[in-house]
């Protein structure tokens, strides 16, 4: 469950902190199943969406989610993080660089960031604590004084396991790399820890960023493979996706040859399917893997059980009163982009975050009216959240979403971003039965695109009236 979301100084973000505050305001008391279910003290919403014009900084949110989920998951400062400092104005290339979030994981509840030099990919500082009544340090990691770990850490560990925290430290710090390293990534990179040790403290934060936080860039595929597993979750996609209008009601695999994958998908993706397979060693008969990838012209799915051959299959769309079946890429741009969000409906994790940059993509308005809807519906008993970037102002309605849920963000002073909620809008300006799409565009919000005509009409010599 995401609690919290902070950054500065990345792209459009400068010294100003960008701060994404899922937990719900005491204001607002509408669409209660909006909060999700394990919510106790603090009530975390399900929900953020994003409005805003064209270049004004909603992407920047989801790129910085995007890059602190890779650099935890990779260990290491990805290369391309050298040139993602801010460069508005004069730039901020020397200027530290700061991401912190704050998840719940079953029921523990971590703090955890880092801040950087991007152009130099240099660690400055870290920190992971275990939050509660009060804020516990699992560690902490300075330039000068290096990793220190917490006092309740130390105090629950064996003699053993602190040994070994003071042996990983020093290895970490002598690696030559280690300047743009994570420590929490070290930690939880297969150190064969004992059950029940203290230790797992840090795979276990880990893990959230892995397990939990799916981000889907716009033009991105996303590689699910939950409602692909088995024929009754196909007949159930097939039915879903009928309620959009989409015009398909069934869903067939056929079966190609494992060899021959190269006549449907790039080489480059065959060499990565065979990669995963090699690395997915089963475990027992009953082990399964099952692979799925998708392109505008075809969905591939490869299944395996136990030591058994691969088995491969593209997928195809059947439709009502049509006696043939169709091709993958047969199907419009937008049932294609549908088939990227069915994990939203049909995933059997009672906790995940999506991240989606532009939602409504090639979607008509109602399309995803009714997304969000199945959404919240699906998930009204457990904690899987939303949080997407739109310019769909059909959809800001209070019968979708609740005052805290809806976000602006605008382009101000040397094109800087700033991230702001609907609810810091007094509630006579942001009443109940206000019309918000229109108020919004009208811009008493802010998140507008500021139109030039003059401009424009200068520029195509087009004389003014």
């Amino acid at each position: 469950m995401l609690i919290r979301f902070s950054f500065k100084n990345f792209k459009s973000v400068g010294l100003e902190p960008l701060t994404l505050e899922m937990v719900s305001s005491a204001k607002v008391r509408t669409l209660k199943t909006h909060v999700c279910a394990s919510s106790k003290r603090v009530k975390v919403l399900r929900n953020a969406v994003v409005y805003g014009g064209n270049a004004a900084g909603k992407t920047t949110l989801v790129r910085a989610l995007s890059f602190m989920k890779v650099t935890v998951l990779e260990g290491i400062l990805p290369q391309v993080g050298a040139r993602e400092f801010c460069r508005c104005g004069k730039g901020l290339a020397e200027e530290e660089s700061t991401f912190d979030i704050q998840f719940k994981v079953g029921e523990d509840v971590f703090d955890y960031g880092f801040s950087c030099i991007l152009s130099r990919l240099e660690i400055r500082s870290e920190w992971l604590y275990l939050l509660g009544s009060s804020a516990k340090p699992v560690f902490k990691r300075g330039r000068a004084e290096g990793v220190s770990f917490g006092k309740w850490l130390l105090d629950k560990c064996e003699d053993m396991d602190r040994f070994r925290l003071n042996v990983y430290r020093e290895d970490f710090l002598d690696e030559p790399a280690a300047k743009s390293r994570l420590f929490l990534a070290y930690m939880a990179d297969g150190k064969g820890l004992r059950p029940g040790s203290s230790l797992s403290v840090f795979p276990e934060a880990t893990s959230w960023f892995s397990s939990c936080l799916d981000v889907i860039d716009a033009g991105q595929r996303t590689q699910t493979t939950e409602f692909y597993a088995d024929d009754k979750g196909l007949d159930a996609v097939a039915e879903v996706l009928s309620s959009f209008d989409t015009g398909v009601d069934g869903l067939k695999k056929e079966r190609v040859p494992i060899g021959e994958l190269d006549k449907y998908v790039p080489e480059a993706l065959v060499l990565a399917i065979k990669e995963v397979l090699r690395g997915n060693v089963p475990k027992g008969d009953d082990d399964r893997t099952v692979l799925t990838v998708r392109n505008d012209d075809v969905f591939l799915g490869v299944e395996r059980t136990g030591m058994n051959e691969p088995e491969a299959a593209i997928l195809r769309t059947t439709h009502e009163g049509s006696f043939f079946d169709f091709d993958f890429h047969d199907e419009s741009d937008g049932t294609r982009r549908l088939f990227d969000f069915m994990d939203l409906l049909f995933t059997k994790s009672k906790d995940r975050v999506f991240v989606v940059d532009e939602l409504n993509r090639n979607f008509h308005p109602m399309l995803t009216q009714h997304l969000v809807e199945l959404f919240n519906e699906v998930h009204a008993d457990d904690d899987c959240q939303l949080v997407f970037t739109t310019h769909e102002n059909d959809i800001m309605s209070y019968k979708y979403f609740r005052r805290d849920e809806i976000w602006f963000v605008e382009r101000g002073d040397e094109g800087l971003t700033r991230l702001y909620p609907l609810d810091q809008f007094a509630s006579g300006d942001a009443r109940s039965d206000a019309r918000l799409s229109k108020r919004y565009l009208e811009g008493r919000y802010g998140g507008v695109p500021v139109i030039n005509l003059s401009r424009a009409r200068a520029a195509l010599g087009i004389e003014e009236d």
